[in-house]
């Protein structure tokens, strides 16, 4: 615990320290996790590299899109999605580039399909530039035509003057953002159960109560409708922020210093995986880990199998001797005396195997109950999941057991073991060379697989987790 609570505070200072990134730190957006496209299909990823053929453009908009990110990020003014988007745009027309949606579309699918940028970021981006786009186009003079019937419970629950105090003027979009200022609006509306939908239809009626009332101006109304009805907002589940801070404080910041794991082409995909990931969600187990954890929690998630590994004595990294159990033993001998003796056993590979995993489950349970990790169930997959984003393991640590260890779960056929966990993954293949045999990744894998069982993650049927020895 004490590891995890000084680990906290290095997190909380990187996160302070927001400013002063370099351009190749901001490359840390390339991908190197998804070989799978999810986000659009081969047939269009053909017509955009085809419409980009020439490499020098490619270049030129690889380059304007990192530094519009660098220049983002330095700016401690500037936290809004909707500026982000604004000083893209700018940057297009000073380079004498189409800045419209429908090409701005296009530049993103490029970028992903050029690995310049991940799944998760393409979709983000899709997303402002839709809502950028259609925000131009609302009449901000509309009139409220709508009819407010009485409706007094929704006005009678809310108090109109501090609902919309916040939107007496709109936000600048640097230090206040329209997005975050309208989800905390309808998060604020009381309605009689916790309900988005429920919240989404008071606050229509609020709207039109409060411009009526002159707390907003119809400019404001006439936006707020829109975010209400008509924006992607809704649908969001990550926010450019939250992904930018993953990315430059947990991607790949516990990679082993002893191996290197040399990246292949990307373009090569697994024809198998690629041919049967088609049957699954199109939501990837990434999407899931970004979507469920903040990079704080995502690093303390895979310390969880970093610790498990250097008690293994397999942390590439760590050089750690066998786990022995000391014993002290004081005996009353006949003339009255005692004598003290020490027995130490030192455990075989399969019992420091069994005291990694029962600790392990033990660490798992102790993150469960930190106050960071409140009202989140954290998962054995989420665990693994959590290395590969930092770079602790990669996908070849848990394929290269699936294709060649037998010996963990022999009734279950390779395939099976693999549609359970790499296509629930989906998105990913092999793209790192194989490296050598790591037991890292029979922990990987028997977390997934049943040795850590995942019939009862609760631990309620299990044995003491703080009980080591089977």
């Amino acid at each position: 615990m004490k590891n995890y609570l000084s680990l906290l505070l290095t997190l909380i200072f990187m996160s302070n320290s927001f400013a002063s990134y370099t351009l190749e730190e901001v490359k840390k957006l390339k991908n190197d996790k998804e070989v799978l496209i999810s986000s659009f299909n081969k047939s269009e990823r053909t017509r955009v590299l085809e419409k980009f053929k020439d490499e020098a453009q490619r270049t030129q908009l690889t380059q304007l899109f990192y530094n519009n990110v660098l220049n983002f990020l330095n700016d401690e003014a500037s936290q809004c999605e909707s500026d982000f988007q604004s000083r893209l745009e700018q940057k297009l027309a000073n380079a004498n580039l189409a800045n419209d949606k429908d090409s701005i579309n296009d530049y993103l699918k490029l970028l992903r399909s050029t690995n310049a940028i991940d799944d998760i970021l393409f979709e983000i981006l899709t997303s402002i530039n839709e809502d950028a786009s259609s925000f131009k186009q609302i009449d901000l003079k509309a009139p409220a035509m709508r009819t407010l019937f009485s409706h007094n419970q929704r006005l009678e629950k809310n108090a109109l003057e501090d609902l919309y105090a916040r939107f007496k003027t709109w936000p600048d979009e640097k230090s206040r953002c329209s997005t975050q200022e309208f989800i905390r609006l309808k998060e604020s509306v009381v309605t009689p159960k916790d309900s988005d939908k429920l919240k989404e239809k008071y606050l229509g009626t609020l709207n039109l109560k409060a411009v009526q009332k002159d707390l907003i101006s119809l400019e404001t109304y006439n936006k707020l409708e829109f975010f209400r009805k008509n924006s992607n907002i809704k649908k969001r589940s990550i926010w450019l922020n939250d992904y930018f801070k993953i990315i430059f404080s947990a991607k790949d910041k516990m990679r082993p210093i002893s191996i290197n794991y040399d990246i292949k082409n990307l373009d090569a995909e697994n024809n198998y995986s690629s041919e049967r990931l088609k049957r699954f969600s199109t939501l990837t187990r990434r999407k899931i880990l970004y979507r469920k954890y903040n990079e704080t929690q995502i690093i303390l998630l895979a310390q969880v199998l970093q610790k498990a590994s250097r008690r293994m004595g397999v942390d590439p990294d760590t050089i750690s001797s066998a786990p022995v159990i000391v014993q002290e033993y004081s005996t009353l001998n006949s003339d009255g005396q005692r004598e003290i003796s020490i027995e130490k056993i030192e455990l075989d590979p399969q019992s420091q195997y069994n005291l990694a995993r029962r600790l392990m489950r033990k660490d798992i349970i102790d993150l469960q109950m930190m106050s960071v990790f409140n009202n989140i169930e954290i998962s054995y997959q989420d665990i693994v999941m959590a290395s590969f984003e930092v770079g602790y393991i990669s996908i070849e640590d848990i394929e290269f057991v699936v294709k060649y260890d037998d010996l963990w779960n022999p009734e279950t056929t390779k395939f099976e073991r693999m549609s359970r966990f790499v296509f629930s993954i989906a998105g990913y293949s092999t793209f790192f060379l194989p490296p050598p045999w790591n037991i890292t990744a029979s922990i990987a894998l028997g977390v997934v697989e049943g040795i850590v069982d995942n019939n009862h993650k609760s631990g309620a049927n299990n044995d003491n987790p703080g009980t080591f020895i089977e």
